[in-house]
């Protein structure tokens, strides 16, 4: 296919496992349990909500697609930003994204915010943003725009897969940084930060109050531990997670030279039962045989990436 609206035409017309393989290929995964029609019917709504935000946005100038985000098309991100990156998500994980709307919001939403995704609903696409500085410099801090924006776009691609388990290791993944790939799926839920956060509030009103010559006779070393018991908490949490998904890379490694592909369209659920099949290559094999057929998301995996192989 020339360009992704010619595709969509054809699969319009007739779709197809081989055609889905293509969508998939530009970042529109397959949900779990999806057969070809209902994936024919959402991936179409879907693409109809992204062409007419395009066309509301390109009349009018400026929407407000979620309340308080208000995006110009001046601010529209360029599709080239996009396609600078898809050698980056297309090595780690086999897809590309230059379709979804990203912008360079006017207003900041935080001193060290680097960007974020949103879910499509109702009538709105998904969209992305990214803070205002990467419009003419390509780092920020510690982000670079390559990184954050490659970082987004799978979330955008993962996001029909509805689990978060594993979500924030695939998006940091791909960060050239070993510290921020390790401890990125800590934070998986906002309850997370908030608690990692709130033992050095602690601790600051604590030392506040110290200095304004009250609880001056009360030991600081039970506010440090609890300070490093949260944080403990969620390295030893997200050790455990990264074995179990390093036993699921391993388990698939006999069946495919992308297993990180392969997972990256996988159920949390999915990659814990591959994680501990991972000594008995017999039982992975049966997993497999198993799913070959169970929904299109598995048909597509094994058309991309397990063609040829003996399962």
């Amino acid at each position: 296919m020339d360009s992704l609206q010619e595709l969509f035409v054809s699969f319009r017309e007739e779709p197809t496992p081989e055609k889905a393989s293509l969508l998939d290929e530009r970042g529109f995964l397959a949900a779990p349990g999806e057969d070809l029609v209902s994936y024919q019917k959402r991936v179409l709504a879907q693409e109809k909500r992204i062409d007419d935000f395009k066309k509301a946005l390109d009349q009018e100038g400026v929407l407000e697609p979620y309340c308080g985000l208000i995006v110009s098309k001046d601010d529209l991100i360029d599709p080239a930003v996009l396609r600078e990156v898809a050698p980056v998500t297309e090595n780690a994980y086999g897809f590309s994204i230059d379709w979804v709307p990203g912008f360079y919001p006017e207003k900041g939403l935080g001193l060290l915010w680097g960007g974020c995704s949103i879910d499509g609903y109702e009538e709105v696409p998904p969209l992305f943003i990214i803070r205002k500085s990467f419009r003419k410099k390509k780092r920020f801090f510690i982000y670079s725009r390559e990184e954050l924006t490659a970082h987004e776009l799978c979330h955008v691609a993962r996001n029909p897969i509805n689990d978060r388990s594993y979500e924030e290791h695939f998006a940091y993944a791909v960060s050239k940084s070993a510290f921020r790939r390790y401890t990125g799926n800590c934070f998986k839920t906002e309850k997370d930060a908030l608690f990692f956060l709130l033992p050095v509030f602690l601790m600051l009103m604590f030392r506040i109050a110290q200095a304004g010559g009250y609880l001056l006779q009360l030991p600081s070393w039970p506010v440090w531990v609890f300070i490093a018991l949260w944080p403990s908490w969620l390295l030893w949490s997200e050790y455990r997670s990264r074995r179990v998904y390093s036993g699921a890379e391993d388990a698939l490694k006999k069946f495919t030279d992308r297993p990180g592909a392969v997972l990256f369209r996988c159920t949390g659920e999915e990659i814990r039962t591959l994680g501990g099949l991972a000594a008995d290559p017999e039982k992975v094999r049966t997993f497999l045989k198993e799913k070959e057929n169970s929904d299109l998301r598995w048909q597509i995996l094994f058309r991309r990436f397990m063609k040829g192989v003996n399962v």
